[in-house]
């Protein structure tokens, strides 16, 4: 009987999986919010963390915020998150220096986010053991090592302080690990 692994355990989200998960957010808070924790590998805990000065309009960069000991830094946001989230702020009715807020005016709650992951996770057919928050997280890690981003990259993109969180991820890509197998084999000698 196979050993269960840490990487086994792992939940993403394909490529249209996620299109069919966006796509069914209507809500411009909840838009912004699902579209920021996948691009930016955010925890349910961290989203609540972001405050409205965390973001650079000017230079079009956002200040991320990490937890469990990750490494916070500063991204570079992209169009269309910019325009979600110009989009959103232009209709909030409210000062409050959070950028996500609850209906409470307060910091929105990680409880909340799962129980949103779970309704748009049901209404956009997603099997229910992905529809956890944390799934964004596993799926920007396994896209962007899938769309050939180096393993130190995607480490620094996470925040994660140890390389081994980070290689978990490389074991569920097998595209990239096929195309680079096949081309580097070609360069060795044939039995």
């Amino acid at each position: 009987m196979p050993r269960s692994t840490r990487a086994d355990k792992i939940k993403f989200l394909s490529q249209d999986e996620l299109k069919r998960l966006l796509s069914v957010i209507s809500d411009k808070r909840d838009k912004a919010i699902f579209l920021l924790a996948y691009r930016h590998g955010l925890r349910a805990s961290e989203v609540g963390m972001l405050h409205t000065s965390d973001i650079d309009w000017k230079q079009l960069r956002i200040t991320i915020p990490r937890l469990k000991g990750s490494i916070g830094g500063v991204h570079p946001l992209q169009p269309d998150e910019a325009r979600v989230l110009k989009s959103y702020l232009k209709e909030r009715n409210s000062d409050h220096p959070t950028l996500f807020t609850s209906n409470r005016n307060l910091p929105i709650s990680r409880k909340r986010l799962h129980r949103l992951m779970g309704d748009y996770g049901t209404l956009a057919k997603l099997p229910p053991d992905k529809q956890h928050f944390h799934a964004l997280k596993h799926s920007i890690a396994t896209h962007l090592l899938d769309a050939g981003a180096e393993l130190r990259f995607v480490q620094d993109w996470l925040g994660h302080s140890n390389i081994q969180n980070t290689v978990i991820y490389a074991a569920l890509v097998s595209t990239t690990r096929n195309e680079k197998a096949r081309s580097l084999f070609l360069k060795l000698p044939r039995f």
